[in-house]
């Protein structure tokens, strides 16, 4: 879950509005995107990334506009590469065993750039998160109000993604409800991915069984709430699977398929980032149990599983800069914070992961003890 906050009564708010939001079926949300998927995926996702087709922009596109959000997106992806992606490629490179084949980012978001730079050999990426999926969007399908309507948001959307790294939950829910067409999850990620220079050979509903098996859906699927996008990378074939699922003990509980799923998932290189601390709540103890009891491997900022549990089963090495977490979350990690103050063999961090602190930032690296 990636947020911004204005202390701890906006985390409980914008958490409470999410679960609320994803939740709720109105009139609105029923029929607002169209029940077949674009014809192109790629085409789709190409001009999402800002980047023209090569047989033109859409006639009911505002050419204004349009360079507007272009702009926005260059700029910002711009940005991101330079300060946070390259180096945390290079990073990842030294310190990352090259694993290759499934990992797992749970209370993702929709931020696939972060697992592909950390574990950018996977053969198949597996997000969870709360918000819903919906059908990517393609700009070549909507009218004139509702483009320009569109292009507004999701302008909006990468106002700050050169600087956080990531798009803010709070305002993900309300791209969703606002717009006339639902701007869920997978039109983010289409848009990353091509950003990325991922080829988008389609993208198809998912559900799963009992067994945890994932099952591709008819692309006449009414809602979309998961999806699957098939990659090519290099000619290397690359699966992203995105799974919305609450993973709270609560939803957990009242599903057990998706525990058996989630248990299933953990057993996998796992990555946590901006996640509100959830992992280190009782609440949430299944989830951050699956991981501590079956991941071989964790990278994670200050949000992921508690350092005291953490450095119990696995050998951990921290990187970085790490006093206190977020003013919001100021009574976790203070055995984090201790182990900072007192280990000698703490790694420099050249790039930002996770929670603006002070122009501070950590990292951990945990593999499991034999």
């Amino acid at each position: 879950m990636k947020v911004s906050f204005a202390g701890t009564a906006g985390f409980i708010a914008a958490f409470v509005f999410a679960q609320a939001a994803q939740s709720a079926q109105s009139a609105h949300a029923a029929d607002a995107n169209p029940s077949t998927p674009p014809v192109s995926i790629q085409e789709a996702a190409t001009l999402l990334s800002g980047t023209a087709l090569q047989s033109g922009l859409p006639p009911a596109l505002n050419t204004e506009q349009w360079t507007r959000y272009s702009n926005q997106v260059r700029s910002n992806w711009t940005q991101y590469v330079t300060k946070i992606a390259n180096p945390m490629m290079a990073w990842s490179q030294k310190e990352v065993p090259a694993f290759r084949e499934t990992v797992f980012y749970p209370f993702s978001g929709p931020d696939f750039s972060t697992v592909y730079q950390m574990y950018p050999n996977a053969q198949r990426y597996v997000m969870v998160a709360m918000q819903r999926a919906y059908q990517p969007i393609d700009l070549r399908t909507l009218n004139a109000s509702t483009l320009d309507q569109t292009l507004n948001v999701l302008t909006s959307a990468w106002a700050n993604y050169g600087r956080d790294g990531f798009f803010v939950t709070e305002y993900l829910d309300q791209y969703v409800y606002q717009n006339r067409v639902h701007i869920g999850a997978s039109t983010l990620l289409a848009t990353t991915l091509r950003l990325q220079r991922f080829v988008i050979n389609d993208v198809v509903p998912i559900d799963w069984n009992e067994k945890g098996e994932i099952i591709e859906l008819p692309a006449t699927t009414k809602e979309w709430t998961s999806v699957r996008f098939k990659l090519t990378k290099n000619g290397r074939p690359v699966t992203l699977d995105y799974l919305r699922i609450d993973l709270s003990n609560k939803g957990l509980g009242a599903s057990p398929k998706n525990y058996t799923l989630i248990k299933q998932l953990a057993s996998n290189p796992t990555l946590f980032k901006a996640a509100s601390h959830l992992p280190q709540n009782k609440t949430f103890s299944m989830t951050a149990d699956a991981v501590i009891n079956n991941a071989p491997f964790i990278v994670q900022d200050e949000t992921g599983i508690q350092y005291t549990k953490l450095d119990a089963a696995f050998s951990t090495q921290l990187y970085g800069k790490f006093e206190r977490a977020h003013q919001a979350f100021n009574a976790y990690q203070r055995d984090l914070a201790k182990a900072f103050e007192e280990r000698k063999d703490i790694r420099p961090l050249n790039f930002r992961m996770g929670y603006y602190k002070d122009g501070t930032y950590a990292v951990i690296t945990a593999t499991r003890k034999k």
